[in-house]
């Protein structure tokens, strides 16, 4: 079964378990949420590991990412937020 890992500051944070044919991996500058702390990706590495006893290969992506500033993120999440709708247009016909 393949993985995904993600390391922050030289450390490996966690790897998750995918499949072959669905294989999530964030694209770089992506923000990632992790443990209700924001993340973003710096860089992704693919490794090539040999799987099994045959010459196949197996990719393995390693995904870099830095934390995001508290008031970085609050910033982010101020423009993301709806305005409220000021009413109609007056018609004019």
């Amino acid at each position: 079964m393949p993985y995904v890992e993600y390391a922050c500051e030289g450390r490996l944070l966690f790897r998750t378990e995918t499949t072959e044919a669905a294989q999530f991996v964030p694209r770089i500058h992506e923000i990632v949420v992790i443990d209700e702390e924001p993340y973003q990706v710096v860089d992704v590495e693919y490794w090539a590991r040999r799987l099994g006893p045959a010459d196949r290969r197996l990719v393995w992506p390693t995904v870099y990412v830095i934390p995001v500033k508290a008031e970085d993120w609050e910033r982010r999440l101020e423009r993301r937020r709806l305005v409220e709708p000021q009413g109609q247009p007056p018609i004019r016909y």
